[in-house]
């Protein structure tokens, strides 16, 4: 039985990350860090300038840093809502999945099926 919920908790999970927009977040943060790293290294902008955008720079790297680990939070949470299935609960889901053999699995599993799955949309 908790082999299945595994397969399970991996299948949903890699859903999850997929259909999530992770890395437009990813990208939106990156991207204003190499804009302000642009700013401050660049002789040709006042300092003024620099400590108006900077703020700015920082709000937004802040904002999709959070999106982030709100995004991540919310794709695990269906794998981990699992836990509700297991006669001890989610506690006793944690403990399992804390295993590193389990661990181990859930990963290579959600990797097989992230390749098995990016091959087929792609036809």
């Amino acid at each position: 039985m908790q082999w299945l919920l595994i397969l399970v908790a991996a299948v949903l999970a890699s859903e999850a990350f997929l259909r999530l927009p992770l890395m437009p977040a990813i990208r939106r943060a990156n991207r204003a860090a190499a804009r302000s790293v642009r700013t401050l290294r660049s002789a040709r902008i006042s300092d003024h300038w620099k400590e108006r955008m900077l703020p700015v720079y920082a709000l937004t790297i802040a904002r999709n840093s959070v999106l982030f680990f709100a995004l991540l939070c919310l794709a695990v949470l269906p794998a981990l809502l699992l836990g509700v299935l297991l006669p001890g609960g989610i506690t006793a889901w944690l403990a399992l999945l804390i295993r590193p053999l389990n661990l181990l699995l859930l990963c290579g599993l959600s990797v097989l099926y992230l390749v098995i799955r990016t091959r087929l949309a792609r036809g």
